[in-house]
């Protein structure tokens, strides 16, 4: 098998790191070359080569060192692992694949836009003739609460309409509580509070070229702090189903991962990120492994047949690496580096 030369962004990234080692470990001859922004990323060090890059909020100078690397390391495909470089790449994936031949798996800007936006996305849900919580805009809406109020009823839940993980969110029990919270906010939306009682579902769904479906995994989560730190992985065959027409509606390419809840047995999503998540190596644990499937569908051209997720309970438990300070001094000077893996061991 010839060798796949691969570049993971935003290797420090708890997905980034996932993707890494999945490259390093797995039966696939890939040359695996990181980089991020930050030397105290441990992604730099597990890679073949690790390199240093300027945020990508610095868009010019940003493009610019991405496709010096894409050159200098002759890669086939870009597997992105920060979310803040998802838009900056939608925007130039074309321009890269022009002047460096590296394929860079990402959604449109259009799919990003609908996606990045709750309010968007729950348009996008409801002209679809799909499931969605009732939601109002804050403030635009605001006339319209008393019906909304009388309608859904408390509590009800209150979140930015662009945002990650829980920052911003909060469940309200009451009207006092609604109008202490929102006050002067702006850019938020109400929302139906969909209950919990049947677990809250996170759906990863990888999309080849044209929509194909190169896999679809459904995991009952429990979250802290916005992240899930332990998944049930079982039979449910409903749940990705539906995700799966979703993510083919939507006209996605790369890996797309839904949230969602069950009302009166039905999937509610309220949430879609465009992007690999902070359960992928949850799901590459579970066989289901989306980094190695997009090289084989959309690099090697071979026939990927989806994998079949094993079943089992997967509990995140973080480790500590001892990184030689040298070898951070030799990346922060030089900004790029040969790994010696016999310097790493973990701690």
């Amino acid at each position: 098998m010839k060798q796949v030369n691969v570049l993971v962004t935003g290797s420090g990234s708890l997905y980034g790191v996932a993707i890494i080692q999945s490259l390093l470990n797995g039966p696939l001859n890939c040359r695996v070359t990181a980089c991020d922004t930050n030397a105290m990323t441990l992604g730099l060090y597990l890679a073949h080569k690790g390199y240093l890059v300027p945020p990508a909020s610095k868009e010019e100078i940003w493009l610019n060192k991405i496709i010096d690397i894409c050159r200098r390391e002759k890669i086939h495909g870009i597997l992105i692992g920060s979310s803040h470089e998802i838009e900056g790449f939608a925007r130039h994936k074309d321009y890269i694949f022009q002047q460096t031949g590296a394929r860079v798996f990402v959604h449109s800007p259009e799919v990003i836009a609908t996606c990045k936006d709750k309010w968007l996305t729950l348009n996008f849900l409801k002209e679809n003739g799909f499931y969605f919580p009732q939601t109002l805009r804050w403030p635009e809406d605001k006339a319209l609460l008393p019906d909304f109020i009388e309608r859904v009823g408390f509590p009800l839940v209150a979140k930015p309409r662009i945002g990650a993980g829980s920052r911003g969110v909060a469940v309200l029990s009451n009207i006092k509580e609604l109008n202490q919270f929102a006050g002067d906010k702006k850019d938020y939306i109400i929302q139906e509070y969909l209950p919990g009682d049947d677990g809250e579902f996170t759906v990863g769904v990888c999309l080849g070229a044209k929509g194909t479906v190169l896999s679809c995994i459904a995991l009952k989560r429990c979250l802290q702090d916005g992240m899930t730190m332990w998944a049930v992985a079982d039979s449910y065959p409903q749940i990705c189903s539906y995700c799966q027409r979703v993510a083919e509606m939507l006209g996605g390419y790369g890996p797309c991962n839904l949230q969602l809840r069950l009302k009166n047995g039905k999937p509610y999503i309220f949430e879609i990120n465009p992007r690999f998540s902070s359960s992928t190596g949850m799901r590459i644990a579970l066989g289901v492994k989306e980094p190695e499937l997009l090289i084989r569908s959309e690099i090697l051209g071979q026939k990927v047949t989806k994998p079949t997720a094993g079943r089992g309970v997967v509990i995140r438990q973080y480790t500590d690496y001892v990184i030689p300070l040298e070898r951070v001094n030799n990346l922060t000077s030089s900004q790029c580096f040969n790994t010696c893996f016999e310097f790493l061991s973990p701690g």
